[in-house]
């Protein structure tokens, strides 16, 4: 557990340090959110009732970097959090409590998002490699997937899965896609399967969004990025008419508390891209295991409506 412990510190110290060096500004940002934080999978928001006001466990930071990078001016921001998730079941790859990686850069396209990503994944994949912590037999595969990076779009990959337009990708699909290509990107997913601010793809009749899953062999998806809508119109549009916005408010969410959010775009557009990486994930891809909870020095489960706390042996 100690050589675990060590090499997840090393890993989590490269991540930071790539960035920086790509001119990222480290801040902290709030865990506990009246919504706009518990945006991503809202049936399993933990909830807060406080003073007679519903808030929730954070879920992401994003719109927070949103705000640094448009309001004050930051060109690239990165955080590191917790994302909880009331998940109905803890297995290989579902958590209740997971450390997320974060971050938001103004001026990007999806092309900048997949080009940092791969970037980003090689300089973790080249630090592993000179880790003493490696497990025997992990530096032949990390070695050949420095050389596997792909992209295809979501249209692609459900033709080679044979799965159906609008069909969301399941860990199968992803462990497919990975089998076939090694570590894979895929971009421009269909718009109702994805999040209301992803921006929607121009050339298409906005059919999909200018969005990108990055796949790791083990792990699945690692990175969920996207470039953001940048039109005032369509970004309320869309979020009145989502099913996440509905679901936040019929959860006892505030049905006013995105209004902050969309008055940064009152006086004019700002384009900007941004991922979350699930760090365990990351791990588990490194240390070469199908379980993501074997990489977890002390992991939290849920289970039948309560916390249930576990040292791992």
């Amino acid at each position: 557990m100690r050589d675990l412990i060590e090499f997840r510190a090393a890993m989590m110290d490269t991540v930071f340090a790539h960035c920086r060096a790509e001119g990222f500004v480290e801040l902290d940002t709030p865990e506990i959110t009246l919504g706009t934080g518990a945006c991503e999978e809202v049936p399993t928001v933990f909830r807060i009732d406080f003073l007679g006001r519903t808030q929730f466990l954070r879920q992401t930071a994003q719109l927070d970097l949103e705000v640094a990078v448009v309001r004050w001016g930051l060109p690239r921001v990165i955080t590191r959090g917790r994302s909880f998730r009331a998940e109905p079941r803890i297995d290989g790859r579902h958590l209740c409590e997971f450390p997320l990686v974060e971050a938001e850069a103004r001026d990007w396209t999806l092309g900048d998002l997949v080009a940092h990503e791969q970037r980003l994944v090689r300089a973790v994949i080249e630090a592993a490699l000179e880790h003493p912590a490696l497990p025997a037999g992990r530096a032949e595969l990390l070695r050949r997937d420095l050389n596997s990076f792909h992209v295809i779009p979501y249209a692609d990959a459900i033709r080679l899965l044979g799965r159906e337009w609008g069909d969301d990708l399941k860990a199968a699909d992803e462990a497919a896609l990975t089998e076939r290509f090694g570590i894979v990107s895929v971009t421009r997913y269909p718009r109702e399967i994805k999040f209301f601010n992803m921006l929607d793809t121009r050339d298409n009749g906005a059919a999909t969004v200018e969005c990108c899953d990055l796949l790791l062999p083990l792990a699945g998806e690692t990175f969920g990025s996207s470039a953001r809508e940048y039109d005032p119109g369509i970004l309320r549009d869309k979020l009145y008419s989502s099913r996440m916005y509905r679901q936040l408010v019929d959860a006892g969410g505030d049905p006013q508390v995105f209004d902050p959010y969309l008055a940064l775009f009152d006086h004019g557009p700002v384009q900007r891209a941004g991922y979350g990486l699930g760090f365990d994930r990351l791990i588990q891809y490194l240390w070469g295991t199908e379980d993501v909870t074997a990489v977890i020095p002390f992991p939290v489960t849920a289970r039948y409506g309560t916390l249930e706390f576990a040292m791992a042996s």
